[in-house]
C-alpha cells in the first residue's frame, strides 16, 4: 500500500501552549508510525484558517486537526466538500468533536486511529455559509464566550474560572432577543435568552441539553428556551447543570432540515464551535448532509444519521489507496 500525503495543523498560539509542548513528542508517534506527514504550526489563532486553506489547496489527502473545537471547525470548513479526509488530534480543553467521532483523547492513541482508522462521511451544518461541525448558539452563550476570552486576555485567568465568572456577568446583563424561527412550515416567535443548534448531538462542552435520541441523517436539532426573566434563566442553567433539562417546561426541543432566524437586529453575535462570530440576520441555518470525510477508530460508533457511507472494515485510513 501507498502511504497518503498527510499534514499536521497545529494551533500553537494556545495559552496552554499544548500543541507547541506535544510537537516534539507527535513527530516521533508520526514517525514510529509509518505516517509519512508535515507538521504545520499557527503561531497566531487567526492564521489558522489561512493555514488550513493553504494546505487544503496543496498535495495532501489527509489533514489532520491539532488543537480544540475552534481548530476543528477551521479544518472542516477548509476541506468540506473535498475528496479530502480530516483526521483528528484533540489538543483543546473541551475536545466535544473528538469525544463525539470516539477518537481517543491520548496523543498515542490519536496518532494510531490516523493509521488504523476507517473513514466515515458525515454531516456539518451551516449557518449563512459558515461551517459549524458540532453547534451554534444564539443569545447569552456567545456573550459569556466574548466575556471569558476577554478575560483570559486581560488576567490570564484560567477558562474554566474566567468561564464561570463571565456565565455570572452574562445572566446578569443579558436581555431575552426577539426572534422569528421558520422551520418545517413552523413558525414560532418568542423572546429568548438561548437557542441551540445541534449537528451531532446535543451538547453544550460537558452538558448534556437533551438526552434525545441521535440525529437522523439530514437533521438539525434546535433547543429553544423560552425562559424570559433573569430567575427563569438561572433555574435553567441549574437544570442544565444537574442534567434535567429535557424535563424543563420553559425549555422546547424540535429537529429540522432547515432552520430561518429573523431578528430584528442589523447584526447578531453568534457561536460556532464556540468561535463567536458577528452575522447579519436572516440567519440561515441547514445541514450538508455527508459533506466532510473523517477518520473514526474502527470501534466508534457514530450515532446513526451522520455516518452515510463507510470504508470496508479492513480498508485503512490514512494508508492505502
Amino acid at each position: 500500500m501507498t502511504p497518503r500525503t498527510a499534514a499536521v495543523l497545529l494551533n500553537c498560539s494556545s495559552r496552554s501552549n499544548r500543541a507547541a509542548s506535544h510537537r516534539a513528542r507527535l513527530a516521533e508517534l508520526l514517525q514510529g508510525s509509518g505516517l509519512a506527514a508535515d507538521i504545520l504550526c499557527a503561531e497566531r489563532g487567526q492564521h489558522m484558517g489561512e493555514l488550513a486553506r493553504r494546505a487544503a489547496r496543496g498535495p495532501y489527502d489527509l489533514l489532520v486537526a491539532g488543537g480544540g473545537d475552534g481548530t476543528m471547525n477551521t479544518v472542516a470548513a477548509a476541506i468540506v466538500g473535498t475528496e479530502k479526509t480530516m483526521g483528528v488530534l484533540p489538543l483543546g480543553t473541551v475536545n466535544h468533536f473528538a469525544k463525539y467521532l470516539g477518537v481517543p483523547l491520548t496523543l498515542e492513541g490519536a496518532v494510531r486511529t490516523l493509521v488504523e482508522g476507517r473513514r466515515v462521511q458525515i454531516d456539518v451544518g451551516e449557518v449563512n455559509g459558515r461551517v459549524f461541525v458540532n453547534n451554534s448558539t444564539l443569545g447569552i452563550y456567545p456573550t459569556i464566550v466574548r466575556d471569558r476570552e476577554a478575560l483570559r486576555k486581560r488576567s490570564g485567568m484560567n477558562k474554566w474560572l474566567a468561564f464561570g465568572l463571565a456565565t455570572l456577568g452574562g445572566i446578569r446583563r443579558q436581555e431575552p432577543i426577539r426572534l422569528r424561527l421558520v422551520l418545517d412550515e413552523q413558525e414560532i416567535h418568542l423572546n429568548t435568552p438561548f437557542v441551540f443548534i445541534a449537528n451531532n448531538d446535543f451538547k453544550l462542552g460537558d452538558l448534556d441539553l437533551a438526552r434525545q435520541g441521535p440525529l437522523g441523517s439530514g437533521e438539525l436539532g434546535v433547543c429553544v428556551a423560552h425562559a424570559e426573566s433573569r430567575l427563569s434563566m438561572i433555574k435553567l442553567l441549574a437544570s442544565a447543570v444537574a442534567g434535567r433539562l429535557q424535563k424543563a417546561s420553559d425549555f422546547s426541543i424540535l429537529r429540522t432540515r432547515e432552520l430561518l432566524v429573523e431578528a430584528p437586529h442589523r447584526r447578531l453575535h453568534v457561536a460556532a464551535d464556540g468561535e463567536v462570530l458577528k452575522l447579519s440576520p436572516p440567519l440561515r441555518y441547514r445541514t450538508r448532509p455527508s459533506a466532510l470525510r473523517v477518520i473514526v477508530p474502527p470501534s466508534s460508533d457514530i450515532s446513526a444519521g451522520l455516518a452515510r457511507r463507510e470504508d470496508p472494515p479492513d480498508q485503512r485510513a490514512a494508508l492505502g489507496g
